[in-house]
C-alpha cells in the first residue's frame, strides 16, 4: 500500500491517518511481536498489553513535555461522554464550573453541564459562532473554566489558550497537532479519531491535584482517580484502539515531534487559506477573524448551495473527499489533520483555483 493508492480524505473524523502507522498497526494485529496472536487477541491483563499501555504513556507525555503532575488516561465514550464526566469529577459542593461557548460542542459541553449550575460567561452564537467568544472573565474560585480550544464545526481556534488555576480544555480536534501548554491545565481531554486513531478511544491528562476533589459517589468507571489507579484498566480498554495510539505517538516522533508538526498544519492551512483570499470572494472564509482561523478545520462557502454540491461531487472526482460541510451550517470544509499531506492540501488549492476558473 502506498500513498498514491488512496484518496486524500478530509473528513473532520473519523479522519484519515498516516499510511505508516495503518500498516504497522494492520501487521500487529494479524501477528504482534511474533507471537503468533494478534494485538486484538491478547489480555489486557497480560504483559504483552501491559508493554503496550506503558508505552503509550510514556511517549504521550514526552511528546507534550508533561512530567509527573498529570496522569494519562485512554477511556471509552468519546468527548460527548466526557462532557458529562468532567463535572460529575470535579464540581464540588457549593462550586460552580464556568464554561466559554464558541461553537457546537462547547454549547454542548455546557448544556451537558447545566445540572452542576454552570455558568456561560460568554456565547459567539449570537453571530452563528463565526469567531471564538470574547469579553469574559473568569473566576479564579471558579470549579474549572472550559473551553474547546479548536470548533471543529465553525473552523476557528484558540491561537493562546487562556490561562486559569483550574483551566479545562477540549481539544479533540486539535489535540498533537502543536505544542500545547498541558502543564498548566487542569484538564485536558480529546477523542482519539481526529489526530491520533481509530474512534473509540479518547485521551484524558488529568492533574493529580484534582482526585481530592472526586466525591465517593461518582461510579469508579468514571471516576478519574480510580481510572488513574488501574492504569485505564479497571475494565477492559479498547486494546486495538490504544495500540494505534501508540504507533501514531511513534510516527509523531519520527516527524519531529509537535513543533515540527504546528509548522507543517501552518503551511497545508496557509495554502488553502490563500485560495480563499486570493478569489476576489467568489469564496468566502466563514470565520470573521483572520487571527482565529483553524489549522485543522478550513470552513468556507461558495456563491451558492448548487455551486457548493457540485464542487464536492467534481473534487471526489479527483480523489479529494470528505469535503460536505457539517450538517447544521452547509457550505465546505477541509478537514487537514495530522495525516494530510502539504500535497493534500497544494491538490485542493489547485482544484479550488480550477473550479472557480471553470464555474465563476
Amino acid at each position: 500500500m502506498t500513498n498514491r493508492s488512496r484518496v486524500y480524505n478530509f473528513s473532520a473524523g473519523p479522519a484519515m491517518l498516516p499510511t505508516e502507522v495503518l500498516e504497522a498497526s494492520a501487521a500487529a494485529l494479524l501477528d504482534f511481536q511474533g507471537k503468533g496472536f494478534g494485538i486484538a487477541e491478547c489480555s489486557h491483563r497480560g504483559k504483552e498489553f501491559d508493554g503496550v499501555i506503558d508505552e503509550a504513556i510514556a511517549r504521550c507525555k514526552a511528546l507534550l513535555g508533561l512530567g509527573d503532575s498529570h496522569d494519562v488516561l485512554f477511556v471509552q465514550g468519546g468527548a460527548t461522554q466526557l462532557f458529562t464526566t468532567i463535572p460529575m469529577n470535579l464540581v464540588a459542593a457549593g462550586a460552580v464550573p464556568e464554561y466559554v461557548v464558541s461553537g457546537e460542542w462547547s454549547k454542548k459541553a455546557a448544556d451537558a453541564a447545566k445540572p452542576y449550575a454552570a455558568k456561560v460567561l460568554a456565547s459567539s452564537e449570537a453571530t452563528q459562532f463565526d469567531r471564538p467568544a470574547s469579553g469574559w472573565t473568569a473566576s479564579d474560585g471558579a470549579a474549572y473554566l472550559h473551553v474547546c480550544s479548536n470548533e471543529t464545526v465553525h473552523g476557528h481556534r484558540l491561537a493562546e489558550w487562556p490561562t486559569h488555576p483550574n483551566l479545562v480544555v477540549d481539544a479533540s480536534s486539535e489535540f498533537m497537532s502543536r505544542p500545547h501548554p498541558v502543564g498548566r491545565s487542569a484538564l485536558v481531554y480529546a477523542g482519539a479519531q481526529k489526530n491520533l486513531g481509530p474512534a473509540g478511544v479518547s485521551v484524558v491528562l488529568v492533574r493529580k491535584d484534582l482526585y481530592p476533589r472526586i466525591a465517593k459517589t461518582v461510579p469508579k468507571i468514571f471516576s478519574f482517580s480510580a481510572l488513574a489507579e488501574n492504569k485505564s484498566m479497571l475494565n477492559t480498554p479498547p486494546t486495538f484502539g490504544i495500540y494505534i495510539l501508540l504507533e501514531t505517538f511513534r510516527w509523531l516522533e519520527r516527524q519531529g515531534g509537535l513543533a515540527a508538526m504546528e509548522q507543517r498544519n501552518a503551511e497545508k492551512a496557509g495554502l488553502l487559506y490563500a485560495a480563499i483570499d486570493g478569489s476576489n470572494g467568489w469564496y468566502r472564509g466563514t470565520v470573521a477573524e483572520t487571527a482565529a482561523r483553524s489549522h485543522m478545520n478550513v470552513t468556507f462557502r461558495l456563491p451558492s448551495d448548487e455551486l457548493a454540491d457540485r464542487f464536492v461531487k467534481e473534487a471526489e472526482k479527483q480523489g479529494l473527499t470528505a469535503l460536505k460541510g457539517y450538517r447544521t451550517v452547509g457550505g465546505i470544509r477541509a478537514s487537514i489533520y495530522n495525516a494530510m499531506p502539504v500535497a493534500g492540501s497544494q491538490t485542493l488549492a489547485s482544484f479550488m483555483r480550477d473550479f472557480q476558473a471553470k464555474n465563476g
